[in-house]
């Protein structure tokens, strides 16, 4: 399928990112703050020495020597999510996928692992990993479901609260969107990426799938053309600006193909970057190109 593979991995990067920065606080704090309470003085006491480690990789493996030390302890949950902030740190998504899952398996209802599989998975599929895509589709439907009925924990702020739970219910949806895309059911991509850009239109990734889902229906929704442009904007004006060859390439072709030429391409990506959200009657301002002429007999 069409895909603008460094688009697709580095907004779920992003995304991850901004999930442990506003889980951090909460993350770190030691036990005598939870409700829960070690009991044993030689299991508090290595517990908080590995929170206490400075080096992120040190405390990563410290963490992870303290749950097999101690694999029924009461901050077994805490332990875990402490290990996967550190290991996300250090850069290391492999092991951040590692923890998030063991996480899932200790506390399945624990849907900030869920949106961090689930966006890690998003990174594998778009490089060709069936196996992560067939996981990504069953997650994200789950998630859909669980954040309507996810509560505030106790120790995070109500604004940290309702960002978190637009950002989850942004990646599961968006996963949704590219699942149906991937399985070339566009309408039913349209609906999901449509809902997907309108919790968060500054995403390129989500941006570009639904432009390619419009672009890929019977018929062709011209208004694809715009997601396009704006998709290839926001990748061009990022604060780290983005290659964006691959996705100009198709969209460009397309185009090209609906139009009969390129004239206005230009033009079209230009006036993308002032505007937020399709204009009513953008694809009446498209002419498609003139039918071929019937055979003379």
């Amino acid at each position: 399928m069409h895909c603008l593979r460094l688009h697709q991995i580095l907004r779920p990067l992003c995304a991850i990112s901004l999930l442990f920065a506003l889980t951090a606080a909460s993350a770190q704090q030691p036990p005598s703050g939870h409700k829960v309470v070690i009991q044993d003085p030689a299991e508090y006491n290595t517990y908080t020495s590995a929170v206490n480690t400075a080096d992120a990789t040190s405390r990563a493996e410290a963490l992870e020597a303290f749950i097999q030390q101690y694999p029924k302890s009461v901050v077994l949950i805490d332990a875990l999510e402490q290990e996967m902030a550190a290991w996300q740190t250090v850069g290391d998504s492999k092991q951040v996928m590692k923890v998030a899952k063991r996480l899932l398996a200790a506390d399945s209802g624990n849907i900030r692992a869920l949106g961090i599989v689930v966006a890690l998975d998003r990174v594998s599929a778009a490089q060709g990993d069936n196996a992560a895509l067939n996981e990504m589709c069953i997650d994200a439907s789950g998630g859909m479901l669980e954040v309507p009925m996810w509560r505030r924990p106790a120790d995070m702020p109500e604004g940290d609260y309702v960002t978190l739970s637009k950002l989850l219910n942004d990646i599961f949806v968006g996963a949704e969107g590219y699942c149906a895309v991937q399985q070339r059911n566009y309408s039913q991509a349209r609906d999901w990426l449509t809902r997907a850009y309108g919790m968060d239109p500054t995403n390129v990734q989500d941006t570009y799938q639904l432009a390619v889902a419009d672009l890929e229906s019977t018929p062709l929704d011209a208004g694809g053309f715009w997601y396009c442009a704006r998709a290839i904007h926001l990748a061009q004006s990022a604060p780290i600006p983005q290659d964006t060859s691959g996705m100009v390439a198709y969209c460009k072709a397309k185009y090209t193909k609906y139009h009969g030429a390129d004239d206005g391409w230009d033009a079209l990506v230009t006036s993308a970057s002032a505007e937020d959200a399709l204009p009513p009657d953008f694809a009446t301002q498209i002419k498609p190109a003139a039918a071929p002429a019937a055979p003379q007999k």
